[in-house]
């Protein structure tokens, strides 16, 4: 499988709050809640938005969260369904953070494969009354991907607000 290589001074390279270069302690967290499922594509990309996201969670989460990676984005729906099968009865907090980067091509590749993980992202959401945060970037260029990536757009920063917001108007309505 090809890795594509996105090396930006513009994207984020570690988790600044604690210093972490790669997410090995993020692979076996003991009772997660937050559920990163990310493509390995784009890496330089992805892990950019996952070190931005932990980085801007609170710290009553930062030891919640747990990383799957997969090759593509494609495969993160079949993660996020084998995850809900397995976690959803157990924990009553849960919530995932879908994480992909398509950038267009020379055909209309990408908006066949972009459409198809977003609605099944959305379905997964509905079908198990899960928040699933969508966080596939689509775009025209590499630099648009490194900008929402990095720190021109921080991408990673929104998802994690959203996060917050989402999981307190979840329990008000619980």
């Amino acid at each position: 499988m090809k890795r594509n290589q996105a090396k930006s001074k513009l994207l984020f390279d570690k988790i600044k709050s604690t210093g972490e270069r790669d997410l090995n302690n993020y692979y076996t967290t003991k009772k997660p809640i937050i559920f990163i499922i990310k493509s390995l594509y784009h890496n330089e990309i992805t892990n950019s938005l996952t070190y931005d996201f932990i980085d801007n969670l609170p710290d009553k989460y930062k030891n919640k969260v747990i990383v799957f990676e997969v090759p593509g984005s494609f495969e993160i729906p079949l993660i996020i369904k084998q995850t809900l099968e397995k976690y959803s009865k157990k924990n009553k907090e849960i919530y995932i953070l879908a994480l992909g980067c398509i950038i267009k091509g020379q055909t209309k590749h990408d908006e066949y494969i972009s459409s198809t993980i977003i609605n099944a992202i959305r379905n997964l959401s509905l079908e198990y009354n899960t928040f699933i945060i969508n966080g596939i970037l689509t775009t025209l260029t590499v630099k648009q991907a490194i900008e929402r990536a990095g720190v021109k757009h921080r991408k990673g920063k929104e998802y994690a607000e959203g996060l917050l917001v989402m999981s307190r108007l979840i329990s008000k309505l619980k």
